[in-house]
């Protein structure tokens, strides 16, 4: 009996929404579909739509504020947010380079001081331009550090005026300043401009960057600084080289910095206009030395010592013009036999060994030297088969036939390269394939108009 009462009641209870039901049905009427729902686009959303519109100032600044949702770190915005892609998209449709700088400065000067860092920052990468910053563009950045607390708008501001600070007393000021501030990215970024061609020769300067690399409280910005010591061309740099790559104590990574710095004083890309023998010198004294470890001679910066070959084609006047100041005292024998030395010790980090048969490779090595250095590691074990993998990959690229494109690429042991990689220029890596990793964006490059 209670049974039955319990489904009569359940019975009841359906016939009740099912009724509810019919009568919202008739209330309301048929739901919408999804496109008499959909609201019509409006302003950079509607202009993003039609491909054949050209970019306008009002598109231009609403595409920018609409950054304000993206992710801001001391490297910059998030590449992945839409509104960046959807910035990124519109800079390179159907607007001429001339049209694009017009509206950088524009959008640029108006933004600031906007309320949000991220909208900030963009305005300020809009005011950096090919032709160096005007005295206009100056005051304004200036004006804008003075209250700017967001280390990643720093950084996007100085970039804007750093190439100014020779002749600009209120900039040099500031980036003095800023070396001293609290983030290391900030810090770095002030004092990167104090160690390039824009930084020879202006007082003060120098003095700050050494004071860094000694004492700075980061081991980053320590080992950052002392790779471009010999940026500005500064002979002090070489003293400096001299105490931390000849000390038993000194941090692995501010020794990889120095590696770097000391290289790059003499040779490298690009190469320096006053070569330093000493740099060479001390250089030759790091590879040669021994016994060697997992972290001496580091592996990285190798790459740099590619660049000192002793021919060059005639239309290369900068390497030319290299090759005659080096001339007096740059011995490739001896650079060879180094590496020669370091590939067969196998005490050296694989890394650093595959790293000086890329060089080897580059300075022009005969092929009989590769294949005596293959008998030496016919029985090679752990470590040791990376580095019989280079020199069975440098055989095979030199097997090739020259109509090949292949024959001039240089990948990661393993395999042929991929189809996208045989577009890369001959003597030239793609970012992908270099095993050392890939390269450092250069702050100090000429930027394009069309990039965010």
């Amino acid at each position: 009996m209670s049974l039955f009462k319990g489904l009569a009641g359940w019975s009841a209870i359906s016939v009740s929404l099912l009724m509810l039901g019919c009568n919202e049905s008739k209330s309301t009427g048929a739901a919408p579909s999804a496109s008499a729902s959909a609201s019509p686009l409006t302003g950079a959303q509607a202009w993003l739509a039609d491909e054949t519109k050209p970019l306008t100032p009002e598109v231009y600044e609403e595409l920018v504020l609409g950054l304000a949702k993206c992710q801001l770190n001391e490297r910059g915005i998030d590449p992945r947010c839409e509104a960046y892609r959807d910035l990124k998209k519109a800079r390179s449709r159907n607007t001429s380079l001339k049209d694009i700088a017009g509206l950088n400065a524009t959008v640029g000067k108006k933004l600031i001081k906007n309320e949000n860092p991220a909208v900030r920052w963009q305005a300020a990468q809009l005011l950096k331009s090919v032709f160096g910053s005007t005295p206009a563009v100056q005051e304004l950045v200036l004006k804008a550090a003075e209250t700017e607390k967001e280390p990643a708008v720093l950084i996007s501001l100085v970039r804007v005026v750093g190439s100014q600070h020779r002749d600009n007393p209120k900039i040099k000021e500031l980036l003095l300043k800023l070396a001293d501030h609290e983030s290391e990215h900030v810090r770095q970024e002030a004092m990167s401009w104090f160690l390039t061609p824009f930084g020879k020769g202006v007082e003060g300067t120098f003095d700050k960057v050494l004071e860094h690399v000694d004492n700075d409280k980061s081991m980053n910005v320590r080992r950052f600084l002392c790779g471009r010591l010999y940026g500005s061309e500064d002979e002090r740099a070489i003293p400096v080289f001299e105490k931390y790559l000849n000390g038993k104590d000194t941090d692995p990574k501010l020794y990889e910095g120095c590696w770097q710095g000391v290289i790059s004083a003499w040779t490298g890309f690009p190469k320096p206009e006053s070569p330093s023998k000493q740099a060479y010198e001390l250089t030759m004294k790091v590879l040669e030395k021994k016994p060697r470890t997992r972290t001496s001679p580091p592996w990285t910066s190798f790459r740099n010592l590619r660049a000192a070959k002793t021919d060059f084609p005639e239309r290369d006047k900068a390497s030319q013009a290299w090759l005659e100041k080096v001339k007096p005292w740059y011995k490739q024998d001896r650079l060879l036999k180094a590496l020669d030395s370091i590939v067969l010790d196998k005490e050296a980090y694989w890394m650093t060994r595959t790293a000086a048969l890329d060089v080897m490779r580059d300075l022009g090595v005969e092929q009989k030297k590769f294949e005596a250095l293959e008998k030496k590691y016919a029985k090679a074990e752990k470590d040791d088969v990376h580095v019989k993998r280079k020199i069975e990959e440098i055989l095979r690229r030199i097997n090739v036939p020259v109509e090949d494109p292949r024959r001039h690429f240089v990948g990661r042991p393993g395999g042929p390269p991929s189809v996208k990689h045989l577009g890369t220029p001959p003597g030239e890596r793609s970012q992908a394939s270099d095993p050392h990793g890939p390269r450092p964006a250069n702050p100090h490059a000429r930027p394009s108009p069309r990039q965010p």
